[in-house]
Parts: structure tokens; sequence; C-alpha cells
């Protein structure tokens, strides 16, 4: 089971439950969860995949179908896994997805780094424009984004102001950011900055933007150097 249910928002911690696992030979013993995710997601089980109650953070909208076996003490495994489907969605206006891969990070899932002598990964930032701006990123009001996460603009209402929810500084994303309710006649402007590559070499990001849950338009694996 899944505490949260079938349907959740971006950033989610899901609490998965093995306990309703049954045997006929004994107790179980072991338990060996996986999961299909949506592309780009680089999520693991924590504390790991082997244990009987893992918590899993689903960051990505998309499909995520998580499978379950266990072993009982005579050694008897499960003979098909258990599934259980959870749907990521985005409830805002606009959801915009940052992510990344790094050919040269061996180990895109890790996090760590002081993010200013070192890091375990890349850093990719997420940039969500007002037209105030007038193009011009690290706006101090009008560019949203790690330094500006949650900017006062508009009608001075929050619904109208973006939300930068998650930044990732040390590889693979995602970044997301979102607005409930835009302004009308607004065009914002989208834009990912290649902040430090920390020594792991050019990245491949891909964005994707949600305009009420519906994925309305994407650009993938494009390549960028350090502070492209």
């Amino acid at each position: 089971t899944v505490a949260e249910g079938d349907e959740v928002l971006p950033q989610t911690k899901l609490h998965l439950d093995a306990s309703g696992s049954q045997t006929q030979n004994g107790v179980i013993n072991a338990w060996e969860w996986s999961v299909v995710q949506p592309g780009g997601s680089v999520s693991t089980f924590s504390p790991s995949p082997y244990v009987e109650k893992p918590m899993f953070e689903a960051n990505i909208v998309g499909e995520y179908i998580f499978r379950l076996n266990v072993t009982d003490s005579v050694g008897t495994k499960s003979c098909s896994p258990a599934e259980y489907t959870v749907v990521v969605t985005s409830s805002d206006a606009i959801h915009v997805e940052l992510l990344w891969r790094t050919p040269g990070d061996i180990n895109e899932s890790d996090t760590g780094g002081d993010q200013i002598y070192f890091s375990v990964g890349s850093d990719v930032d997420l940039h969500f424009l007002h037209p105030k701006a007038y193009g011009a990123y690290f706006d101090r009001a009008y560019d949203c984004y790690w330094n500006n996460p949650k900017p006062e603009w508009g009608v001075f209402s929050p619904q109208d102001n973006p939300r930068l929810d998650r930044d990732d500084t040390d590889g693979a994303g995602p970044e997301n950011l979102n607005v409930e309710k835009p302004e009308q006649n607004v065009r914002y402007q989208v834009g990912v900055h290649y902040w430090n590559d920390w020594g792991y070499g050019n990245a491949f990001t891909t964005v994707r933007v949600y305009i009420y849950g519906v994925l309305r338009d994407q650009w993938e694996n494009v390549e960028l150097r350090n502070d492209d």
C-alpha cells in the first residue's frame, strides 16, 4: 500500500508499506522494492529498497509503478510481485520542470557538497521571467530562480506569484516551478542556466511545460556547457 494514495502532487514523499504481505510457510523476513518511474527521474527508496516500509519522493509528473517481492523464512519468494501505481500530476495552471543528465557524473542520484568548494553533481538552474524583467536574467524582482524563489508579482495576491518549489544543486534535478493563477495577458519567459559544472562536464537538459496538468511543450536533451 501507499499511504498517500494513487494520485499525488510533485515532491510528495510516499510512504510504502509491505506489512500486509502474507506467507504460508513461515514469516516474511526479506523485502525487495523496485519502481518504473518517468524518464529523467532518479529518485531512490529511503533508507533502501530492502526494508518493509521505505519512503520515496515522487518529483516528476507522470506514472510511477511500484513493485514488491517478499521472501519468507524458508526462502520462498513471491510467485509474482505485488504492484501499485501512483500518478503524479500538477494542480497549478503552470508547472515547469527542469531535468538534466551529466555523463561525467557516474552517480546522479547521490546528494551532497557545500556548493562553495565542491559538489557531488552538476548545478543547472531554472529561471522564470516576468515581462517587466525585459529579458534580463537575474533581475532582482522579476526573475524567479534559486535566489528569488517566491517573488511578489501581479496584484499582490499569492495565487499569481511564481514559486520555485524545488532547487537541485547536485545533479539530475528536477527543479520545478509553479504558478497557480497566471496574470491575464502576460507572456512569461523560461530559461535555463548552467550555474556550475563542478568539473563533471557538459549537461543535457530537458524542460517540460504543463498547463493545468497537460504537457504542452518540451525541449529535450539540449546540451549546455558551463555558464551557458
